[in-house]
């Protein structure tokens, strides 16, 4: 399946114009195309420009590789320009205006009519993508495409803003088959928008497929448009909309709207888009959200469902130029999203804990349960990854990777911060200010940090918006002294000082200095709300979390001393492993443990003495120890692998690089005794996005009681860069040793055969020559999904016809593979790529075949497996 590399933004970003829109629009279904005449009006200061959003996605992007593009691109095509008297325009298509795009994106993205009138009539061809997308799609059952798919008022001074305009849309011919879910007032077939709309969302279901729910608040009519057979699902979803739109509507004022749409987006995933007057939510929001344990996963249902409606007064009420300012919309959604957990639950837990299921401890033990600890490994990455930008930098200044973590976590981590220094009811009457003054507008970031300036000092609002210098609280001991240190930056801190007269909590911007006593405790920002990138040093003494404990301390906050205990079992021995571990997270973790060996019938065979050692002192450095001693035998195993990633900055088309790393240098070794060992250095290079190219090389060299064994592996994949189904990707295996290690079909089961002659002939060789050759791949590209059992949803289905050829030793072998990949999701649409390979093998030499069976999570044969 061709990935659909989607743009790291999302389209909400205005401004403010006076122009009219009256849209006409058909639907040409075979070309999956929007045709489109509308009759704009534009004021006396506005100019003919139009921006052409679609086209800055027409293109190829010509830094990756087509493997991550969907062939068929979203584009829009002018085909006339008329006055209101239908006399013929000249007009011109320009490149957009913009430096914040790359040259590629912004060609053939602005149009210019080169006239004085007032009152122009364009007629256009909008282009949608074929069902592999969130968005300015043509699925086999909805269509959508919420922003910009029709010529927009553009301001050349800014640059990525859609203009805001009164607009009605009306439909010519539309099959009887669909239904319009536009939230607007409906006359005479005619819907008109609600006052100013940044854009009209075009999303028209088919009544055959979809279903609506209805309901009404005192301000609001609540529509949720969902995939018959969702009906539970959708009724969750419309007591969510509801609750979250009463907390924002008493927290920031009503909305113009008297009609929300909600959709069940088909594409798979956990996440939300907001446009004017309606959202979309993420098919795994209905088809996945309720597997295994059904209303486990709410809290965060509710998170996402009150960020997106937030977006109805920040970022689509209150607009932004979202390549200069779009911390002014996430931030604030995200906030707003945040503080609604509070209102609804008391707490932001992630999940439901409370939930009367024995599998709710087993399920989430080991995942994130607040959304405050999610946001803090957020921003615990931009220290370990050492990403240092401020909340206000442009797209083009932020690595395209982490992005997010700047206009979400830290930013909202910065409104939390001003929440300490003001409180919330303060902080939220100046949102409800910010909303009615600015609504419909679309301010600079200069004017909302002077509007937040009336209120904060500006020399706070620089260090929390605008310094991009990260923050790094600390408390420590000097002598007899506590020293409370907030790294030189004002950022309002909460502190929280315990002591035998009681606790007190004081917020400060400057750094504290007490006097040591023994009884003291001191916990800085305990609540989370500062975007301080390491926490294990905001606690006096040092906090430490223990399994055997029910906790709630953060790992972020706390050292942990754990006691693990594991068992594994064989078919005559059980291995009971008991050992205390050390760690801080994710630095560093060692423990220190015993090994008990029993047979069959309980007896104890064996016992020694187990240590293990994890070492992540960045993202690009890991060392794994392990050791094990036997008291029983003279018998020992050190083992440990090394590996060394060197980061870059790679170049993907956007705005900004991706900071990675497609260069990895490893080693493995094992040490039994002194003339028994194992060592292999490797080397692995990928770089799918740029070249379509992968490499591994490996050494081997093993010493087996004096018998030396030299080996080479190398494998590489190389995918073609074009759209073409036939002859794609090649990968070729080259092996070598001197002596018999290699399995040439490891992993193969026989499927005719219970003893097959040819799988044992080749079970050993010391020298091997493959290649695969992809002859034919397939997607079914289905949108719809089926689960099974409620333990797992399957998607849609790859399969990849293959040509091998392998010289095993000098002997030929020949065959074909059939690989079907289906698409496993789980809970929250976390997705395993699982192949099912099927291959048939001719063996000249000896005039043997067979048909083998295998089963495979990773690569194996062919590139494809790697990303599919």
């Amino acid at each position: 399946m061709k990935k659909y590399l989607v743009l790291l933004f999302l389209f909400i970003s205005f401004i403010v114009f006076a122009a009219d829109y009256d849209l006409t629009v058909k639907i040409l279904e075979n070309s999956k195309v929007i045709l489109g005449t509308m009759k704009v009006h534009l004021s006396d200061n506005e100019d003919p420009y139009f921006a052409l959003f679609p086209n800055l996605e027409s293109k190829d992007n010509p830094y990756i590789n087509a493997l991550f593009e969907s062939k068929r691109k979203s584009k829009i095509e002018i085909l006339e320009v008329k006055d209101e008297n239908n006399n013929y325009l000249d007009y011109t298509i320009e490149d957009y205006s913009s430096k914040r795009f790359r040259d590629y994106q912004i060609k053939n993205s602005l149009l210019k009519v080169k006239s004085k009138e007032k009152t122009l009539i364009i007629k256009f061809k909008t282009y949608l993508f074929d069902g592999n997308a969130p968005d300015n799609v043509f699925f086999d059952d909805i269509i959508i495409w919420r922003f910009g798919w029709y010529p927009l008022i553009f301001d050349r001074n800014t640059d990525y803003s859609l203009s805001s305009h009164n607009v009605s849309i009306q439909f010519e011919n539309l099959n009887k088959k669909f239904i319009p879910i536009i939230s607007g007032i409906y006359k005479k077939g005619i819907y008109y928008s609600y006052g100013k709309y940044r854009t009209m969302p075009l999303i028209l279901a088919n009544k055959n497929s979809y279903k609506n729910l209805t309901l009404n608040t005192k301000n609001y009519e609540i529509n949720v448009w969902f995939r018959k057979g969702q009906e539970q699902r959708a009724a969750i979803m419309a007591t969510h909309v509801i609750k979250a739109l009463e907390l924002h509507t008493k927290d920031f004022g009503e909305l113009k709207y008297k009609k929300i749409n909600i959709v069940q987006d088909p594409y798979p995933g956990v996440y939300g888009m907001a446009a004017d007057g309606i959202f979309l939510l993420g098919d795994g929001f209905f088809t996945t959200a309720d597997l295994v344990l059904p209303g486990l996963f709410e809290p965060l249902t509710f998170y996402v469902i009150s960020h997106e409606l937030a977006h109805m007064w920040f970022g689509i009420g209150v607009g932004v130029d979202f390549a200069n300012n779009n911390f002014m919309s996430e931030s604030l959604a995200d906030y707003s999203a945040h503080i609604s957990m509070y209102e609804k639950y008391d707490d932001d837990r992630l999940y439901n804990t409370f939930l009367p299921d024995i599998l709710v401890e087993n399920i989430t033990k080991d995942i994130t349960k607040d959304f405050s600890e999610l946001d803090q490994a957020a921003i615990f990455k931009l220290g370990y990854y050492n990403i240092e930008n401020a909340i206000k930098d442009n797209i083009d200044e932020i690595p395209a990777n982490f992005a997010s973590y700047i206009y979400y976590n830290k930013g909202k981590r910065a409104l939390f911060s001003l929440e300490e220094y003001l409180s919330r009811k303060k902080l939220l009457n100046i949102l409800s200010e910010y909303y009615y003054e600015y609504k419909d507008k679309n301010p600079t970031e200069e004017e909302f940090f002077d509007f937040l300036s009336k209120y904060v000092e500006k020399d706070i609002l620089y260090d929390l918006f605008e310094n991009p210098k990260s923050f790094d609280a600390s408390v420590k001991r000097i002598k007899d002294k506590i020293i409370i240190d907030l790294d030189n930056m004002k950022i309002p801190t909460k502190i929280r000082i315990i002591t035998e007269d009681g606790t007190k909590e004081i917020i400060t911007t400057k750094n504290i200095e007490l006097e040591y006593d023994p009884s003291i405790k001191i916990d800085i920002d305990p609540e989370m709300h500062t975007f301080d990138i390491e926490r294990h040093n905001n606690h006096f003494p040092i906090q430490i979390r223990n399994n055997l404990f029910d906790t709630d301390i953060s790992k972020y906050d706390a050292y942990g001393i754990n006691i693990i205990g594991n068992f594994d079992y064989t078919e005559n021995y059980s291995s009971q492993y008991l050992s205390l571990s050390f760690e801080k997270y994710p630095y560093y973790n060692i423990d220190f443990g015993q090994y008990s060996t029993f047979s069959s019938d309980y007896n104890l065979v064996d016992m020694g003495l187990t240590t293990n050692l994890n070492l992540n002192p960045n993202p690009w450095i890991n060392l794994k120890l392990n050791y094990l001693k036997s008291y029983y035998f003279d018998m020992q195993d050190l083992n440990g692998n090394f590996m060394l990633s060197i980061p870059n900055e790679l170049d993907i088309g956007e705005s900004s690089k991706v900071i990675a790393s497609t260069t990895h240098f490893g080693f493995y070794g094992q040490f039994l005794e002194s003339n028994n060992y194992y060592l292999s250095p490797y080397l692995i290079f990928e770089n799918l996005y740029n070249l379509g190219l992968y490499f591994a090389g490996q050494y081997y060299f093993m010493n087996s009681l004096n018998n030396y064994i030299h080996a080479f592996s190398f494998n590489t994949a190389y995918f073609f860069d074009n759209y073409s189904p036939i002859l794609n990707s090649f990968s070729i295996e080259l092996d070598y040793s001197n002596n018999y290690v290699f399995n040439p079909l490891y992993g193969k089961v026989s499927l005719i055969k219970e003893n097959d002659e040819l799988l044992n002939n080749l079970s050993l060789a010391k020298q091997i020559l493959g290649i695969n050759i992809e002859l034919l791949n397939f997607s079914d590209n289905s949108n719809k999904r089926m689960n099974f059992y409620n333990l797992f949803s399957v998607g849609d289905i790859d399969t990849t016809l293959s040509l091998i050829y392998k010289n095993v030793d000098f002997n030929n072998l020949f065959g074909f593979s059939f690989v079907i990949s289906p698409e496993i999701y789980f809970l929250l649409d976390q997705n395993i790529p699982i192949n099912l390979e099927f291959n048939y093998y001719y063996y000249p030499k000896s005039n043997l075949y067979t048909i083998t069976f295998s089963l495979n999570t990773a690569l194996d044969t062919t590139i494809r497996n790697i990303i599919n």
